[in-house]
């Protein structure tokens, strides 16, 4: 028996057996009087075609923008203004976005189930939020402010849509450097075993510190990073921003942000992304930096089901894998929200062009359509 049977009949067996209550919009269940325990998630699978300059190939994927992947959540109050609780989530992902490739249309699923978060907190109305163990650093999701509407098909992180398709070099021959190699978003330390505050909102600003410690042995390293955020609205216009500073483990710094200005009269929507990496090794002086613009337009008037959203964006990195590298991306993206069943329909057709002195590489053009269904 599989891992992954293992875990799914345990979870139906204790769902099955526990008590049910229901509040007016989500089942909510739980084993213990103190605590309640809710489950849910996501499937986000694709169709995938590549051309890169040669061959054009075609992948039944997962969408690594936004995983398949389901949740545990619960939650109990201490008193009247503290609670405590505990978030497991994991990643159930076969065939990524991420992973497939020219000469390797399907990934092995053999390790698909990943943990994503294991943590536990507590949070007070006055104090914030103390949170332990593996998840979100303060600086991760910083740079990936979006509030077009079609971040599940394209947003900062460009790479995600194809990172393991390769650019053929100008013999058009597999070059082994990949989409995913040539670009960055610098979104802080991803999600990491960590010790993470938060600050209680002031007005709509959030503070938040992390630090933790990665590898083993003598290759372990501290790491620790501090972010903020805003969000608010000011008339028609809603607003929403993070900007953070880390260290990694390797004594990279990195300072990364993100601002996102939605008009809800008109439906336009306009948002920003930069940061810079500089490396702590002497013998390495790339100073890696990416920038990433989007227009979008949202409305509700084409169909019944739900808001429509359409955006173009554009990335662009220096000096990701080699000095001298300057990669781009241009896409097109459009989604299609399905309210009665919360979720969406989407499509996306992005460019991506790698530069590099005495290089040559072929342009790779994808497009990647598919469909996220919550639960």
């Amino acid at each position: 028996m599989t891992r992954l049977t293992l875990l799914l009949s345990a979870s139906l067996m204790a769902l099955s057996s526990a008590p049910v209550f229901a509040d007016d919009s989500n089942l909510v269940l739980s084993t213990n009087s103190g605590i309640r325990l809710s489950f849910s998630g996501q499937v986000n699978r694709g169709v995938l075609f590549a051309d890169d300059g040669t061959e054009t190939e075609t992948f039944f994927v997962d969408n690594d923008n936004s995983s398949t992947r389901f949740r545990f959540e619960a939650v109990g109050d201490i008193d009247a203004t503290t609670t405590a609780g505990i978030n497991i989530e994991i990643q159930a992902e076969s065939n990524s976005t991420a992973n497939v490739t020219q000469n390797q249309q399907n990934i092995s699923d053999a390790d698909f189930l990943s943990p994503r978060k294991l943590e536990f907190f507590i949070a007070g109305d006055s104090f914030g939020r103390v949170t332990v163990g593996q998840g979100d650093t303060a600086s991760n999701n910083t740079s990936e402010v979006d509030l077009s509407g079609t971040a599940v098909v394209g947003y900062s992180g460009v790479e995600d849509i194809a990172g393991g398709i390769q650019f053929r070099d100008g013999a058009g021959n597999l070059s082994g450097t990949t989409i995913g190699a040539a670009f960055t978003n610098l979104d802080g330390l991803s999600r990491q075993d960590r010790l993470r505050y938060d600050t209680p909102s002031f007005g709509g600003l959030t503070l938040s510190a992390s630090a933790g410690v990665a590898g083993s042995g003598a290759d372990s390293d501290e790491f620790y990073d501090v972010a903020a955020k805003y969000k608010g609205n000011f008339g028609a216009f809603k607003f929403d921003s993070a900007i953070a500073y880390a260290v990694a483990p390797n004594d990279d710094e990195i300072i990364n942000g993100s601002v996102s200005v939605l008009h809800e009269d008109s439906g336009f929507s306009l948002t920003l992304a930069g940061g810079a990496q500089e490396r702590d090794d002497p013998a390495d002086d790339r100073d890696t930096v990416f920038g990433y613009a989007k227009v979008g337009y949202q409305t509700d008037n084409l169909t019944p089901w739900g808001t429509s959203a359409f955006a173009i964006d554009y990335a662009y990195n220096e000096d990701v894998i080699q000095s001298g590298d300057e990669s781009t991306s241009v896409g097109v993206l459009a989604v299609q929200n399905i309210d009665a069943i919360n979720s969406e329909l989407y499509v996306g057709v992005r460019n991506f062009e790698l530069d590099r002195p005495g290089s040559s590489f072929d342009d790779v053009t994808v497009v990647l359509a598919g469909a996220r269904i919550r639960f």
